[in-house]
């Protein structure tokens, strides 16, 4: 990825330019400029991904400067800085990540282990010759499960290619599990796979796994899909809940959503599955026969939410198929 660095602080610039010097395999070639040139020189240039660093003087307004470049050049950007209360803001103007730099008496180590996870991510959601900072497709697959479906989610996403619409997911795990799963999954993936962020927005060839103890909710405005990640009260007895996802699935995306209700004991998803039946979704459910525990594709297939039930390791065919043909 051709890189551009924008800042005003030239030894910052030239820091991570040395950094990036030291992961050749992910960026072929490193631009820097200043505040003021970003934009031309994100026209001249065409990077395919931008380091921005918002601690500047000149800088007035970040999220501002920020979400003027999305609409127009569509590219990847890191925002770095030293103010801790600025990622939910830039994330929510468009950054992808949003990294702290180093402060007086802290290493550098910890700075670089951060930038390259996050230049690593980011290689991931670029197919091809396409840019991608917001998902621009209407599809979004949906999936929740809980007693076996730590095993059964890899069988699915392992037969998913990078193209695949995003996929929001809740599984009943338990608080600080879930970073580390999903930083499992995404070691062995070629998918983008992340612990869910308030605020994130996503694109296609990206999972989004529920963090425990907090709902995971679908949204929709005129950039694209975002979720939220906040905690509640148990819905369904669970939190987060599949309930919960599923039926900000079927308000935000209505017959663009596919769900998937995996192995699990209870009955967690069926309702909210209905839901999105009812507001056109297409549903699939495990079947029995390739189940730990039948009990929530079993509720959520006798109260009518599901269209077909497939084995687990037709699942992802049938993903596929729906999303080729429709039918």
């Amino acid at each position: 990825m051709k890189t551009l660095i924008i800042s005003d602080n030239v030894k910052f610039a030239a820091f991570v330019a040395g950094l990036i010097e030291n992961y050749k395999n992910l960026v072929s070639e490193v631009v820097a400029c200043t505040l003021q040139n970003g934009r031309d020189n994100i026209r001249v240039h065409q990077p395919r991904l931008v380091i921005l660093d918002i601690d500047s003087q000149l800088m007035n307004d970040p999220a501002g400067y920020l979400a003027s470049l999305m609409p127009k050049y569509s590219v990847p950007v890191i925002v770095c800085t030293e103010k801790h209360n600025m990622k939910y803001t830039m994330v929510n103007a468009g950054a992808l990540d949003v990294i702290l730099k180093p402060s007086v008496n802290e290493t550098k180590e910890q700075f670089e282990r951060l930038f390259f996870d996050s230049i690593t991510s980011i290689k991931k959601a670029v197919s091809g010759n396409r840019l991608r900072t917001f998902y621009d497709g209407a599809k979004i697959i949906a999936i929740g499960g809980s007693t076996g479906s730590t095993q059964s989610l890899p069988v699915i996403l392992n037969d998913l290619s990078v193209d695949t619409p995003p996929i929001v997911c809740v599984l009943h795990m338990p608080e600080g599990y879930t970073k580390i799963y999903a930083q499992q999954l995404n070691s062995t993936s070629p998918l983008d796979i992340r612990e869910a962020e308030n605020g994130l927005y996503v694109h296609s060839g990206q999972v989004i796994i529920a963090a425990g103890s907090k709902h995971l909710r679908l949204f929709k405005n005129k950039k694209g899909y975002f979720v939220t990640s906040e905690p509640g009260v148990r819905v369904s007895g669970h939190c987060p809940s599949v309930d919960v996802l599923f039926d900000s699935v079927a308000y935000a995306a209505k017959s663009d959503a596919i769900g998937v209700i995996l192995t699990g004991m209870g009955s967690d998803g069926a309702k909210g599955m209905l839901t999105m039946r009812k507001m056109g979704a297409y549903n699939i459910g495990q079947d029995e026969a390739s189940s730990i525990v039948y009990g929530m594709p079993r509720a959520a297939f006798e109260n009518g939410a599901v269209c077909k039930q497939r084995p687990l390791d037709k699942i992802a065919e049938e993903i596929k198929m729906r999303l080729k043909t429709g039918k």
